[in-house]
């Protein structure tokens, strides 16, 4: 092994979207900082993210971290210099009766806490979709300060902001294990055998974070699952057919448009919205991140199509592209899990973003900073490892 680099304050462990917005967010903070990615920014699951962005939450703590995650988003020319520009399109979500009450109020808290939005009636959710079938949907969530963006340049915007502001970037470099000494960091070892000291370590490797962790003798109650989306090709008409991203809690699944040119669609369980519909199958097991297929095949795209037809019919009249597959890190409750690790002083972990990570990591990272600079978890504490839940 080499003798150790030069020390730094802090290492930072995988440049997807979290882990490069808390490089960014502990530079700002005077803290010398080195973020080390295994391949390059946004490899991994952030560069292949729907990238859904909107406020709306039945969980307070998501809710805040996702609005100061959008405006950093929505702030990267400004942060960065680049011309990263956010979509502002809105997020229409339908609800069953049997959830009404419990969105209706969420709704309130939200704007309460800042962000526009509004729970529409029967009678006015159908004037922004006239074409859709609104049969069974008791009120409509609209946020209309909700959007995407392109996930891939805008984590890489945010990993290189942070290059500029002194922290020091290492691709491919992949960190072959976690050093600690006497109950504490010491550093981290890569696969070629360098050693990089650091007072402080924040793993946020995603679903590469469980091994790493493993190392220690902390297991970490995480499982992989791979998710599909489809791809529907509307040239010069995506919006027409999708003007805003979608979100529906009776037939689970989500879209939005990308560009005039295309749409996305996808499903999901439930998990993020603080209730689970155990009828909707979840994402498929895998072992290995980097062994899984990446695209999704016809069957998978048509049957998330197939979600989508009844409320959507006249999507039929698109054409499926070869959709894609991503990987997500789950934890049993669906929230992340963002805590310092038991028994290694120092060491700080951030995982289990249960496929709602992106439109969180910008504010996570700087709530991270936060943390890690004060001691004091604030927004982050209902994420902690010791949580009834998991």
């Amino acid at each position: 092994m080499s003798s150790a680099a030069p020390t730094t304050e802090a290492i930072v462990i995988g440049a997807g979207i979290a882990g490069a917005s808390t490089a960014f967010h502990l530079a700002e903070l005077g803290v010398r900082t080195t973020l080390l990615e295994r391949e390059h920014p946004a490899s991994g699951p952030s560069g292949n993210s729907t990238a859904c962005c909107h406020a709306f939450y039945l969980m307070p703590e998501l809710s805040q971290l996702a609005a100061r995650g959008t405006n950093i988003l929505k702030q990267i020319p400004e942060l960065t210099g680049e011309g990263i520009n956010f979509q502002e399109i809105g997020l229409l979500w339908a609800v069953d009766p049997d959830s009404a009450t419990l969105f209706g109020d969420a709704v309130d808290r939200v704007r309460e806490e800042g962000t526009p939005i509004e729970a529409l009636p029967p009678g006015e959710f159908e004037k922004l979709a006239p074409d859709y079938n609104w049969d069974g949907v008791a009120l409509a969530v609209w946020e209309p300060s909700a959007g995407y963006i392109d996930p891939y340049s805008a984590t890489s915007a945010l990993a290189r902001g942070a290059s500029n502001r002194g922290v020091e970037l290492r691709t491919n470099t992949r960190v072959r294990k976690i050093v600690a000494e006497g109950g504490r960091i010491a550093g981290v070892e890569t696969e070629d055998g360098v050693r990089l000291a650091a007072d402080i370590v924040i793993s946020v490797a995603g679903v590469w974070t469980k091994p790493l962790i493993a190392q220690l003798g902390v297991e970490l109650p995480l499982t992989i699952e791979r998710a599909t989306v489809a791809v529907l090709d509307a040239p010069g008409a995506a919006r027409e057919f999708m003007p805003f991203d979608w979100a529906d809690n009776m037939f689970m699944n989500y879209g939005r448009p990308e560009g005039e040119g295309a749409i996305y669609l996808g499903s999901w369980p439930g998990g993020g919205t603080g209730e689970r519909n155990l009828e909707t199958e979840r994402g498929v097991l895998i072992s290995d991140p980097e062994g899984y297929s990446q695209t999704a095949s016809d069957d998978e795209s048509v049957e998330i199509l197939d979600t989508f037809l009844t409320r959507m019919p006249k999507l039929a009249e698109l054409g499926v592209k070869p959709g894609h597959a991503c990987v997500y890190d789950m934890s049993p409750d669906d929230l992340p899990i963002i805590d310092r690790v038991p028994g290694v002083e120092g060491l700080f972990v951030v995982c289990g973003s249960s496929g709602h990570g992106f439109k969180l990591g910008p504010g996570v990272g700087e709530a991270v900073a936060g943390f890690v600079t004060t001691g004091e978890p604030g927004l982050l504490a209902p994420f902690a490892l010791d949580r009834p839940s998991l």
